[in-house]
């Protein structure tokens, strides 16, 4: 039998931004017993950096992400592909540029659950994902950064269960 879920988390995410990363997750999952399927929107704002000649930048990204995981007990592992656009903030004296805004990537998640009553769960994750869109950002043609191979993501949130659909 199939039944819904929905779940909201706070998210921090090293690697996908300029500089550490927080935001937050929201998702519908459909589950199996042993599998599901979860469509989730992702928001993240980096804390500002101060780059080269004193720059200062802020970013955000936000990203739909689809994760099929496999279940055994409390614990989980998912396979998770995301992609969005990298939305650049800074001085308005200042030109940055970014080459390629888009980010996509392909994860590992692995995942515990902590059943508090039948109607709630907290759920703790870690992800490892490896970038295959690199957008970098450049300040007067000089790159300044670039979005690494690799990046991670982890989370901490609560899971509401829905009647069997």
């Amino acid at each position: 039998m199939v039944r819904g879920e929905i779940s909201a988390s706070p998210l921090l995410a090293a690697g996908l931004l300029p500089a550490l990363a927080g935001g937050a997750s929201f998702a519908t999952t459909f589950r199996w017993p042993s599998l599901s399927i979860s469509v989730e929107a992702r928001m993240l704002t980096s804390l500002a950096d101060t780059f080269a000649d004193g720059v200062l930048v802020q970013a955000s990204l936000a990203m739909p992400a689809l994760g099929i995981c496999g279940h055994r007990g409390i614990l989980s592992v998912c396979a998770v592909f995301d992609a969005g656009e990298l939305q650049i903030a800074s001085d308005p004296d200042v030109r940055i540029q970014a080459r390629k805004p888009w980010v996509s990537s392909v994860g590992l998640r692995a995942a515990g659950d902590w059943p508090f009553s039948e109607h709630l769960s907290l759920r703790g994750f870690a992800e490892l994902h490896t970038n295959h869109s690199r957008p970098s950002l450049s300040v007067n043609k000089r790159e300044i950064w670039q979005v690494p191979p690799l990046s991670a993501v982890f989370g901490v949130g609560v899971v509401l269960p829905v009647d069997a659909l």
